[in-house]
């Protein structure tokens, strides 16, 4: 496990870090302060070159002693890290502005505990004669939601720093408060016209794209793409190559002759760019369920990233330090957006799994209350406490990146009315202007090109509508409906089957002393459908993981 962990007892800290080399990760300690920060520092350059300093270490000292916690205010791409004030008896421990980066933290009577990953955290409690119990609301949260919501963990008293954030621990008396750092509520519309929004963000997705690949070029790494079917890898691919930082390796995976693998592979040949497909056929790798459940950290369905564990564990050529993706591109440019202006968050595009909201309507309403903006709840909610799972199982083999995750694009996104967002309207026109030879290709999501307004709307309910209704129902080839059928391959493998079997078998027992939450995990494995079954081996798994 990377990251860092730090025990505060009796007033005083101790830390560890274990950092990964090969990247822009540093540790500062002297008799005033101690500085670590482990992750890529996107802009470290610029920041390096507008500042007459050649060491990066050195300039962050210097920026620390200058404006204090704001430094970290500086920084973009995925870190996290501490500053130790030693002569103000203060921590700051932070994560970056989208939590790609966790960290946890407790506090227990006179001691507390700060850690990048929950489980060595959970382990660290117990051998200091710590109980570590589940959070049972925040389990029924993790079944009817698909993952935690805010800061919350499967563990009770356990809590994330969220996205933007840092924790302020007072080392005098043990207080813990936790403050922005970067702050997305109260932006300002985009006060110019449609036109200029799209040549605005035309450029600032153009400064993004070359931060990313200069980085390689900085850790002296290749330039590996993530690339599908959909509209956000596509994009940034091609804003690489017309930029002139032609990817030196495409990456897909996919159920084979899906659309994800047949667009994907004709991006890639049409712009000579050396492709490399992974076909997620059979679905043996759902047999990852502890594998999966580990980095999730209980935080998230392991369903979510077990996929991409598999993909690239097979990866022959591992030659890379950054991960490029579109990652978000369509949550932030209209996919968060139910109506063409502002409204407050509901149900919408959070609630997997409808039985079990009544047990958790309360704290959801309460959640819900505090965001005016149902744009800024699903970046949060969905965007960010769903896409880390996908980031953490990736973390495994270098760091992921996207150009839509970057501060200046967010707030910028933001900042657009609405009605220019909602069903990618402003999306579809940026891209039929700034790269018109992406709209060339079909559209996962609609089954058609995306060269049309209507066609964003019409198709998912119309074109893949019937698709899937061909393939299930005429050809018989349920596999063709989706890039990773899971149900299909349950189905179909009686040794997923029996392990599924075995695993709710042998683990059941877990839950004794929580017969409601037994009972509902009972009727969730014995539905037909996959999904459900899968949420109730899930809790199951979290259980082995934390508490028995």
């Amino acid at each position: 496990m990377s990251g860092f962990r730090i025990h505060i007892v009796d007033n005083h800290g101790k830390t560890s870090s274990f950092f990964v080399k090969d990247y822009d990760s540093f540790v500062i300690n002297d008799d005033q302060v101690e500085i670590a920060v482990e992750g890529v520092i996107l802009n470290k350059k610029k920041l390096l070159q507008n500042s007459g300093f050649s060491d990066f270490t050195d300039f962050f000292l210097d920026l620390y002693q200058k404006v204090n916690v704001n430094s970290i205010k500086e920084l973009d791409g995925e870190f996290r890290g501490y500053i130790w004030d030693k002569l103000g008896h203060k921590l700051f421990v932070f994560t970056n502005p989208t939590s790609t980066q966790s960290v946890f933290y407790t506090k227990h009577d006179q001691q507390i505990f700060i850690d990048s990953s929950l489980v060595r955290l959970t382990k660290t409690l117990k051998e200091n004669k710590i109980s570590v119990t589940p959070d049972i609301q925040n389990i029924y949260k993790l079944l009817t939601f698909g993952n935690m919501l805010e800061n919350d963990t499967p563990v009770e008293n356990i809590f994330k720093i969220l996205d933007g954030h840092f924790i302020e621990v007072d080392l005098n008396n043990l207080a813990i408060v936790e403050k922005k750092y970067f702050d997305l509520e109260g932006i300002d519309y985009y006060k110019s016209s449609r036109e200029n929004a799209i040549h605005d963000l035309d450029s600032i997705f153009s400064d993004n794209i070359l931060m990313e690949y200069e980085k390689d070029n900085e850790l002296n790494s290749k330039h590996f793409a993530l690339l599908s079917g959909g509209l956000d890898s596509r994009i940034a691919l091609l804003y690489a190559n017309q930029l002139g930082e032609k990817p030196d390796e495409a990456f897909c995976f996919s159920q084979s002759g899906y659309l994800d693998e047949t667009i994907s592979r004709q991006i890639a040949k049409d712009n000579d760019i050396p492709y490399t497909f992974q076909s997620l056929d059979g679905g043996s790798y759902l047999n990852y369920i502890d594998q999966l459940t580990e980095l999730s950290q209980g935080c998230g369905l392991f369903t979510g990233g077990i996929h991409i564990q598999y993909a690239f564990e097979n990866l022959e050529n591992k030659d890379f330090k950054i991960i490029h993706s579109g990652s978000i591109g369509d949550g932030i440019l209209g996919g968060f957006n139910t109506v063409p202006y502002k409204q407050k968050p509901g149900e919408f595009k959070i609630v997997i799994n409808g039985k079990f909201l009544p047990k958790v309507k309360s704290d959801f309403d309460k959640i819900l209350n505090q965001y005016e903006s149902e744009e800024l709840f699903y970046l949060r909610n969905v965007a960010y406490n769903r896409t880390i799972l996908g980031s953490r199982v990736i973390q495994q083999f270098g760091y992921q990146t996207s150009p839509f995750m970057s501060k200046k694009i967010l707030e910028f996104a933001i900042s657009l009315p609405e009605k220019w967002k909602i069903n990618q309207k402003l999306y579809l026109d940026w891209l039929n202007q700034c790269m018109p030879n992406a709209a060339d290709y079909i559209w996962e999501k609609t089954g058609m090109k995306p060269n049309a307004q209507w066609k964003s709307t019409i198709g998912p309910k119309v074109k893949k509508r019937i698709s899937k209704i061909w393939n299930a129902k005429i050809t018989k080839k349920p596999n063709k409906t989706s890039m990773y059928p899971y149900e299909f391959y349950y189905n179909n493998s009686r040794d997923i089957q029996n392990y599924y079997q075995n695993y709710y078998s042998d683990n059941i027992w877990r839950l004794e002393n929580y017969p409601e939450l037994k009972n509902d995990v009972r009727q969730l494995f014995e539905q037909k459908d996959f999904f459900q079954k899968s949420q109730g081996i899930n809790i199951l798994a979290i259980f082995k993981l934390f508490f028995n």
